[in-house]
């Protein structure tokens, strides 16, 4: 070994100074339950709109949170790794005495020292390319929070606008097959009754309304969208991933998350 070799291997190996253990982040398994009591009206629409909004974001900052823990988990394992390298290779070197003259005896204390210096080199690239990747990583939950952030509800405007707020005016009315309102509702007679609010005209059962309008992908769904979980039930999109629904009987009419697997049709003036 030479005092140059162990300050060059020991300025490598401080790089990966020992760490503590990454902070923990509090899991959130769900957003609160909804209270008991139904407001109706503007204002009840108003306020369980704001509630569902907050249980969505709640929940999506849960599911944003798990994955920088695991992203932070995966470089504090990474940065313990590389501390534990980089010091194997300074000790073997402080270990490397090679007190020999002998032509030969120097050549190989050259190669170990040379083999060492490269060895050194590998651990400190192979390390800042993995916490390159964990950057990134993290810039893309933070991108994707942003997003999401940039992406709330915002009232729909026109008729799509009348036909939401028309809809969430009757939060809290009963479900009841075959009803068109204004009192109580099934599922294609409250999106009917909200359209007819705005002045259009749509078609009374959902086996009818699924083909009306012009085909919406999921990632282009706006306020007012029809929604069809399936060709026997029809929800309104309300933005934030929202719906706005009679559900089934017994069931008021209520907001809930928009599905994964759904038609959507934009009905036409």
């Amino acid at each position: 070994m030479s005092q140059g070799e162990l300050e060059v291997l020991g300025r490598a190996h401080q790089l990966f100074a020992a760490a503590g253990p990454p902070a923990t982040l509090i899991a959130v398994h769900d957003a609160p339950a909804p209270g008991a009591a139904v407001l109706t009206g503007a204002g009840g629409a108003r306020y369980q709109l704001a509630v569902s909004g907050s249980r969505a974001a709640l929940r999506s900052a849960a599911d944003t949170d798990a994955a920088v823990a695991t992203v932070v988990g995966a470089a504090h394992h990474d940065h313990l790794a590389a501390h534990h390298d980089t010091k194997r290779v300074l000790d073997e070197a402080r270990a490397d005495r090679g007190t020999s003259n002998a032509p030969l005896a120097q050549r190989e204390a050259v190669r170990r020292r040379v083999a060492r210096l490269h060895a050194q080199r590998r651990h400190v690239l192979s390390a800042r390319a993995r916490a390159r990747r964990h950057s990134a990583a993290l810039r893309a939950l933070r991108y994707r929070a942003l997003r999401r952030r940039a992406a709330r509800f915002s009232p729909a405007c026109g008729r799509a606008g009348v036909a939401v707020r028309a809809a969430l005016s009757k939060l809290g009315r009963p479900y009841v097959w075959g009803a068109t309102g204004p009192g109580q509702f099934d599922c294609s007679g409250l999106v009917q009754w909200s359209y007819a609010q705005a002045g259009i005209r749509l078609s009374r059962t959902t086996y009818q309304q699924i083909h009306e309008g012009i085909p919406v992908p999921r990632w282009q769904a706006r306020p007012g969208d029809l929604v069809f979980p399936h060709p026997g039930h029809v929800q309104m999109c309300i933005g934030n991933n929202l719906v706005v629904e009679a559900p089934h009987a017994g069931a008021t009419v209520r907001i809930s998350r928009l599905g994964d697997h759904v038609q959507i049709r934009r009905p036409l003036p």
